[in-house]
């Protein structure tokens, strides 16, 4: 059996002899050696070269606290034991509080009692570095996750994050432990169900629900958690992942998306075609009737002819804008800095910005990376969002804030109003074909700007604001070497 080196460090050559003697009535499962400076004594516990210290209180040029003190901090795992002449009840409460493994009166010293306290300080100094172990093992894997992690207890407290859940959900360390969980979902009947399926069966897979980020966005989620006993604290705690299915959730709206352009196109021609005939045969008889001789002077009949073809053409003219919003036209893809084309959308309608007396801001995240993209279809669904953000004011002062981000391999746009905003009713409603609210609107632009957007595997949508809309716009950053599918 190998013996356990023991280290006195004590200015004292009295002290040590005592203390030789009492280690001799032991066994000889021990090997006792001495240092007698604190300098000396530091020296041998940064090296590691003992599995026990016995350290005198008084040292001369420092304390046995100090040294302890010292000891703890440069990363000792080895038990120290501190030794004083006579009992003091602070010394020994510090002495313990630092993390010393034990607190013994010279005077009072027993080789059975010095026997189990230094038996007892390494067994409780194996368990602690096991559990330091296990930590570090934990907090490494923790940290290096890539999937977002949150620690919370029942009431929503939060104890830790790791650093993948800090960039998911857009906050500082010192930020979101000030928290509580119900912050961060979006919808509070989703916070109650989670913490009462938890309850109920201690863990849980595959929670889908929406978070909110610290940039105020929602995050399509799904939570898997389980229930653990947080030592630290003493209570039970649910760790719990988060896996982001946004991307899942766009894919799943882009081919709703796509299947309902595939339909409204299948219609638009279908009916384009129905609606173009009649037309063809009403304007073919409104010019046989302009030339009949009986009323090819008659101003009054001529002038109602004329309101009636100037209405078919009307009707053609709306059709044909139909068919065009419904289309799916081959995209023209080269690599722009989208911030040029944002600025060429809001110059092309300065005009009108000016006339209706509206004071437009921008705030744009500056970079040089271009975008692969359709510029002229991208520039017209800009102009398209713009002018609906233009008719939905009526009263001033009237005023636009357009803002572009990059973040998650998107660019965003944002279009902010503050005019009537859209009715919650109808807020599915505005991407259809001629759905408006206003007047002298085709009810188009949305609709052609949504498929533009929906074909450069991009994305818009609506967030109602307490007055006025934004409209956020997202178009894939494409980075050389990426192929376009």
């Amino acid at each position: 059996m190998r013996q356990v080196k023991v280290l006195l460090i004590d200015d004292d050559e009295d002290d040590y002899i005592l203390t030789k003697g009492v280690f001799d009535q032991i066994s000889s499962s021990y090997e006792l050696s001495w240092v007698n400076s604190y300098e000396k004594g530091i020296g041998s516990i940064l090296k590691k070269q003992f599995d026990v210290y016995l350290v005198d209180y008084r040292l001369g040029k420092g304390t046995g606290i100090d040294l302890l003190n010292e000891a703890i901090n440069s990363g000792c795992e080895q038990p120290i034991i501190i030794l004083t002449g006579k009992g003091d009840l602070a010394i020994d409460e510090q002495a313990m509080n630092i993390g010393a493994a034990d607190y013994l009166i010279k005077d009072e010293i027993e080789p059975s009692s010095l026997d189990r306290s230094i038996r007892y300080s390494i067994k409780e100094a194996s368990v602690t570095k096991a559990l330091k172990d296990s930590e570090r093992k934990y907090r490494a894997i923790f940290e290096q996750a890539k999937d977002p992690i949150l620690v919370s207890d029942y009431f929503g407290k939060i104890y830790d994050i790791n650093s993948a859940g800090l960039k998911f959900l857009g906050y500082e360390r010192s930020e979101i432990l000030q928290l509580n969980t119900s912050a961060i979902f979006k919808n509070a009947e989703d916070g109650e169900k989670f913490r009462e399926l938890m309850e109920r069966s201690g863990s849980l897979s595959d929670f889908e629900c929406e978070l909110i980020s610290g940039r105020v966005e929602a995050c399509y989620c799904s939570l898997s958690s389980f229930i653990q006993t947080d030592m630290v604290n003493v209570k039970e705690v649910y760790h719990t992942i988060i896996h982001d299915l946004s991307y899942r959730k766009n894919i799943e709206e882009r081919s709703v998306s796509l299947g309902k352009m595939s339909i409204s196109e299948h219609i638009a021609k279908g009916l384009g075609e129905e609606i173009r005939d009649p037309l063809s045969t009403i304007n073919l008889a409104l010019d046989e009737l302009a030339a009949e001789p009986a009323i090819v002077y008659n101003e009054t009949v001529q002038s109602c002819l004329e309101i009636i073809k100037s209405n078919c053409d009307r009707v053609n003219q709306l059709m044909q804008n139909f068919i065009s919003s419904t289309e799916t036209k081959t995209l023209n893809l080269q690599r722009h800095n989208i911030l040029t084309v944002i600025e060429e959308a809001i110059s092309d309608v300065e005009d009108l910005i000016v006339g209706h007396n509206i004071k437009l801001t921008t705030q744009f995240h500056q970079s040089e990376q271009k975008v692969l993209l359709d510029k002229p279809k991208i520039k017209n669904a800009l102009i398209s969002v713009i002018n609906n953000a233009v008719e939905s004011m009526q009263s001033y002062p009237k005023m636009i804030h357009i803002t572009s981000t990059a973040d998650r391999g998107m660019y965003e746009i944002g279009v902010e109003d503050n005019g009537v905003g859209v009715d919650p009713k109808n807020q599915e409603k505005i991407f259809e074909p001629f759905f408006t609210t206003k007047k002298r609107a085709g009810g188009l632009g949305l609709t052609h700007a949504q498929r533009v957007l929906t074909t450069h595997n991009g994305s818009i949508k609506l967030k109602r604001l307490a007055q006025g809309s934004l409209f956020l716009i997202r178009i894939p950053i494409y980075h050389e070497g990426t192929l376009w599918f």
